[in-house]
């Protein structure tokens, strides 16, 4: 374009870049800017809504003509006085939430009431049936009420635990009151009576003001300390005081309705004031801060129900903490609150083909809807600059600030008044891709070829023809490369050569959405996610792992380095270090934030494949395109709620019965399952508020409940638990001292620890009964196989008597005769008397075998028996023995007492053979188990041999250690370091002892015989030194 045209088209353009620029950032948003919500009847919100407060733990509370209910941002929930507690009357007018956390309720009845922590507590002001209309804490924490109907009310403080109603002593006129302000600088003021009175700090009485105040008069003070008066006298809003000196006496005019008296009005700080009327919606007036006061701007809006209100009958107006605007009316509860994305004003809100979008001056962009031509800037309605005759397709305002719109058809040229075609170098009417292939050079491409534009005609361009589907997109980057998007593939174009991307390589994206260049950065954007080329390949984030990539249709990056993406779930934006590792690892989570309808998104992103929707603008803001409108977002001025979220632990339920979540709790005795309501008080947008929880010594850590409000819990045990929960805002924000409850589950008689006792008691029992009984069942069977041994010894020993002993003595009788007939010199009867000397000792030998066969030894005499075989040893006076018995006597059973004769005997004889000792000491301890203990000072037994269990060929030792087995005991063999060997023979008391039978004088009646043994006696005195404890 020559000079002079582009000059042209500028000064053409210059009167409306202007009027964007002077819509600069600042200005207020319009109502329709703001993301308003409604919750009627349907909704649970409870109609006719007459006042609102919110208290100090985040609650919302509206006291409405059919009770006190409270709203948490998600539920609605009628107010329930606790047992013993009721409220004085349904229909509530007024509700003040003070410092301390106390909320005060106003009825129509003329009552006033007081909810603290939990509990109702209920005054009267001794006027009945005379609503109180409005309540209000001064700077001293003294509450003050206002009652009045027709001509009768009057006006009442509560303070020292008590209401006082004041009269004409206090400066106060008589009639109905209607409204009380306590101002900043600890100023009451009222107004009564169709007067107005102010009560000065340190004043005992009103004071009157001169103001107009009939027609139910309502008083609202500024941020700039003036106080505003609302009145049906005189249509509208005036101010009557304020701290700024010379500030005027204001009346300002609502937007009119066919009710212009205001029920309502607020002050916002960056909004001006807001308003209701009784039947006319909400209202806002814009305020400016001159010279320290805040005065009217003329900014006048009206927001009803034709713009979605609930209803025109609205009466409160309230702001809470976070920065939201709430409405109450007849027939639910509105919301207004800012957001980060804004809807720009004047433009359709939706487009049958959809809206293009190119930017324009000074932070301006140009959008096209189906038939029109318009100029959006963020302070101002879009403005119309010209009528479409076709469906536009491609927007485009090249280096020359000229605007192209192309449609299947034609393509234009915006001259600043009107459209003029510029025909394109075909005949059949065909969708196409427009570039800019250098500054003002125009270049499209469709199925029917690729042309320039050179002076007023088109030139061919082969390298931009594409020879599969149609191009949708074509873009040039600083590196003068060129990047043609067609169905499910990229193409390159460096210079003269062409590279292709597909899905078949490394483009898995399905149909290509869009693509953008910032820097040395190529995005493209599809069906399936988000891809980036790194000089050799395109890397893929794909939708499947990150669900927000789903159907991006537009990418910006910022010079910041941020990614901005218009897709199906919202505009998500997506910080450059966290873009860095999701392209680094493709599979690991993105962080990211997304907005959407809650932070004033119309919609989602608009599904075209024919341009970008999303665009950066000369001011920095970003504006994307949706069907149903188009809304831009300041990446500088995104909205972030710091403010953690009061968490609220409500109930505890358990078997049908509730418990308030307050003090600890005494479940009753064997609760094992409950459920526990809790919840936080955000109420910009409630249903992205997040929970966790812990249930201390159940979870191992905190349970990511999401949305979630409520906790399940089963299979409890009796135990003291303290249950933990925590919140996040909207934006993440936790609150980490976040509530706790304490319960304690009592345990029944069968959880109890005294039960556990008694049952491990008697399993104890049981087990030692258990015990006892296999203990007799072994001795029992050892018992019957010594009862079958002793037999068996019995038969043989009859069976030696009955035949070899008798057969030889027959034999010996035969030989006697036979030698008694031989001459007495006989050589043969000396040998054969000496054969018969040498039989009668073997029948002797033989009759002791026998007897020691069939002898009994007697159960309690092992310490007599093993004197005796000490005895029988023949130890040499010398060697001193000491045998002794500790603990009391025991009898033992016949197995037990054979064996430890014989083992001890044993012993006994290697001592007096091989010892050579001094010294024998035997000690019998009757204990459990039984211990033989036996002891000398002797020469010892080598240490090979106790290892080795004996000598080679003898089997002294062996053959007691095997007698030990068979009780089932040890026998332990060591060397002495002194000197000597001792020997510990233990067997267990099952085995060893007998049961004991009949009394005690019979035991001792058994032993006396023992205690005369005259041969045993007599073996003892001959042997002097066996001494016998």
């Amino acid at each position: 374009m020559p000079c002079a045209a582009k000059y042209w088209v500028l000064a053409m353009l210059a009167p409306l870049w202007s009027t964007g620029d002077a819509c600069a950032a600042g200005a207020p948003r319009s109502l329709q800017q703001l993301r308003h919500t409604a919750w009627t009847v349907r909704d649970g919100a409870p109609p006719e809504i007459w006042a609102l407060a919110q208290s100090r733990d985040g609650y919302l509370w509206l006291g409405t003509g059919s009770g006190l209910y409270r709203f948490d941002g998600a539920r609605f929930e009628r107010f329930r006085p606790m047992q013993g507690e009721h409220l004085p009357s349904l229909n509530v007018n007024s509700l003040l939430a003070t410092r301390t956390g106390d909320l005060w309720i106003g009825f129509a009845s003329g009552a006033v009431a007081r909810l603290r922590a939990g509990h109702l507590a209920t005054f009267d002001l001794g006027i009945s049936s005379v609503p109180v209309l409005a309540l209000a804490e001064d700077r001293a924490g003294v509450i003050w009420a206002v009652f009045g109907e027709d001509n009768r009310g009057g006006v009442a403080r509560f303070r020292g635990g008590r209401w006082e109603v004041l009269d004409r002593r206090h400066g106060v006129a008589a009639g109905a009151a209607t409204s009380v302000v306590a101002g900043m600088d600890g100023s009451v003021w009222i107004a009564v009576g169709g007067e107005l009175a102010v009560l000065r700090p340190g004043a005992a009485r009103f004071a009157r003001v001169s103001a107009s105040a009939s027609e139910r008069p309502q008083l609202r003070q500024a941020p700039d300390g003036a106080i505003w008066l609302s009145t049906g006298t005189r249509p509208g809003l005036q101010r009557i005081a304020g701290s700024a000196a010379g500030a005027p006496q204001t009346w300002v005019q609502p937007p009119m309705t066919a009710n212009p008296r205001a029920e309502s009005i607020f002050f916002d700080r960056r909004d001006g004031l807001w308003g209701t009327y009784g039947s006319g919606g909400v209202f806002r007036l814009g305020l400016d801060w001159v010279d320290g006061a805040l005065l009217p701007n003329g900014l006048r809006e009206r927001f009803g129900l034709e713009r979605g209100l609930t209803s025109n009958l609205a009466n409160p107006i309230l702001k809470d903490r976070e920065g939201n605007i709430w409405v109450g009316t007849n027939l639910g509860l509105d919301q207004f609150r800012e957001t980060s994305a804004v809807v720009a004003l004047g433009l359709p809100t939706d487009s049958r083909n959809g809206f293009r979008i190119a930017p324009g001056p000074a932070g301006a962009m140009f959008v096209t809807t189906n038939e029109a031509l318009f100029l959006a800037s963020p302070g101002r309605v879009a403005r119309k600059l010209a009528r479409l005759p076709r469906r536009p397709l491609i927007l485009h305002t090249d280096a020359l600030a000229r605007v192209w719109i192309g449609t299947d058809r034609t393509l234009g040229i915006w001259s600043g008044t009107s459209v003029r075609d510029v025909p394109l170098p075909w005949r059949r009417p065909t969708p196409f891709a427009l570039v800019e292939e250098r500054p003002g050079r125009i270049c499209v491409s469709s199925a029917n070829g690729a042309f320039c534009r050179k002076g007023d005609r088109w030139v061919p361009e082969p390298l931009l023809a594409t020879t599969g589907n149609p191009p949708t997109q074509i873009l040039r980057d600083g590196a003068g490369r060129t990047w043609i998007a067609e169905g499910d593939r990229i193409e390159l174009i460096e210079g003269t050569r062409r590279r292709g991307f597909s899905a078949r390589k490394d483009l898995a994206l399905g149909t290509v959405v869009v693509i953008a260049v910032r820097g040395n950065h190529v995005y493209a954007g599809g069906d399936f996610g988000l891809a980036r080329f790194d000089g050799r390949r395109f890397v893929t984030l794909r939708s499947d792992v990150h669900p927000f990539l789903s159907r991006t249709a537009g990418i910006v990056e910022t010079a910041s380095g941020d990614l901005w993406l218009n897709t199906a779930r919202g505009v998500v934006k997506v910080a450059r270090s966290d873009l860095e590792v999701a392209f680094a690892h493709a599979t690991r989570p993105i962080k990211a934030r997304v907005f959407d309808r809650d932070d004033g998104m119309p919609g989602v992103a608009q599904q075209d494949s024919w341009s970008q929707t999303a665009f950066e603008a000369e001011d920095g803001r970003l504006w994307f395109l949706t069907r149903v409108g188009v809304a831009w977002i300041d990446p500088t001025q995104l909205f972030f709620n710091r403010l953690p979220p009061p968490v609220i632990i409500k109930s505890l339920t358990s078997g049908g019965r509730s418990y308030l979540g307050e003090a600890p709790i005494l479940l009753p005795k064997g609760t094992s399952n409950l459920q526990i309501a809790y919840t936080a008080t955000s109420l910009a947008v409630p249903s992205r508020v997040q929970f966790r929880y812990q249930l201390e010594g159940i979870d191992d850590g905190w349970v990511d409940a999401g949305t979630r409000r409520e906790a399940f819990y089963t299979g409890l045990t009796p135990g003291s638990y303290r249950f933990r929960l925590m919140a996040a805002n909207e934006d993440g924000v936790w609150n980490r001292q976040g509530a706790t409850l304490a319960f304690t589950i009592p345990p029944t008689f069968v959880q109890s620890w005294t039960f556990r006792l008694l049952c491990g008691l008697a399993a104890l029992l049981i087990l030692g009964l258990l015990y006892r009984l296999r203990l007799r069942a072994a001795a029992h069977r050892i018992r019957a196989r010594m009862a079958e041994r002793m037999g068996e010894r019995e038969r043989i020993a009859r069976e030696l008597h009955d035949t070899l002993l008798q057969s030889v003595q027959t034999l010996t009788l035969h030989v006697q005769v036979a030698v008694e007939d031989l001459p007495r010199d006989a050589p043969e009867r000396a040998r054969l008397e000496s054969a018969l000397n040498r039989a009668d000792r073997a029948i002797s030998e033989g009759r002791d075998r026998v007897r020691d066969l069939r002898t009994q030894l007697d159960p309690e005499g092992i310490v007599e028996i093993l004197a005796e075989i000490v005895a029988e040893q023949g130890f040499d006076p010398a060697t001193g023995v000491r045998i002794q018995a500790i603990g009391d006597t025991r009898p033992l059973t016949p197995v037990a007492l054979d064996e430890i004769v014989r083992i001890a005997g044993e012993a006994i004889a290697n001592v007096r053979q091989h010892a050579k000792a001094t010294q024998l000491r035997i000690e019998i301890r009757f204990a459990r188990p039984l211990t033989i203990r036996l002891s000398d000072d002797g020469a010892g037994i080598p240490a090979a041999i106790l290892e080795r269990g004996g000598k080679a060929g003898h089997y002294g030792l062996q053959g007691m250690h095997e007698r030990a087995r068979k009780l089932r005991g040890t026998l332990a063999i060591r060397a002495l370091a002194v000197g000597g060997t001792e020997l510990v023979l233990t067997i267990p008391a099952h085995v060893a002892y007998a049961r004991r039978g009949g009394s005690r004088w019979s035991a001792w009646r058994d032993r006396l015989p023992r205690l005369f043994n005259a041969r045993l006696w007599r073996r003892l005195a001959a042997s002097r030194h066996i001494t016998i404890d």
